[in-house]
C-alpha cells in the first residue's frame, strides 16, 4: 500500500480513497526558500531515490557542499550523496517533483528532502556560515 512520506499528504485524497496514487503527494507546508532558517532538510533512511529526469550529478563535491548548492536553489527539493552506497564522496541534486520514491526495508540510501524547519523537528541544525 502506497503512503506519503512524513511532512507530505496527498495532493488529491478523494483519488487515494480510491486508490488513485497517480497524482502522489505534495509537502504539508510550503518551504520559505531564501529566508534564512526557515527551510531545511529532513533525513530518510532506507529509500529509493527518485527518478533522475530532473536532477544534477557532481561526483567531486561532498554531502556538506551538495547540502549548501541544494539550499542556494528554489527549486531544489531533495539531495543525496551520488555513491549510492553512502561511502566516498559525489552529489546528487534532484529538483521539482520527487517522482518514485520507496523505502526499501535493510537496503536503500538517505535522502535528504527539503521541508519547512517546523517540519523537521528540533534535532535540526543547519550552519548558514561561511
Amino acid at each position: 500500500m502506497c503512503k506519503c512520506l512524513d511532512g507530505y499528504k496527498p495532493k488529491a485524497p478523494q483519488d487515494w480513497t480510491q486508490t488513485k496514487l497517480n497524482q502522489g503527494c505534495v509537502h504539508n507546508q510550503s518551504w520559505s526558500c531564501g529566508e534564512k532558517k526557515k527551510d531545511g532538510f529532513k533525513k530518510f533512511s532506507n529509500v529509493k531515490a527518485p527518478e533522475t529526469t530532473r536532477s544534477w550529478f557532481n561526483a567531486s563535491m561532498t554531502l556538506e557542499e551538495c547540502k549548501n548548492k541544494c539550499m542556494e536553489n528554489c527549486s531544489c527539493t531533495a539531495y543525496a550523496n551520488s555513491d549510492m552506497r553512502g561511502e566516498g564522496s559525489g552529489c546528487a541534486i534532484w529538483y521539482g517533483d520527487l517522482i518514485d520514491i520507496r523505502l526499501l526495508p535493510n537496503a536503500g540510501q538517505y535522502l535528504y528532502i527539503r521541508m519547512a524547519v517546523s517540519e523537521i523537528g528540533m534535532s535540526f541544525h543547519f550552519d548558514f556560515s561561511g
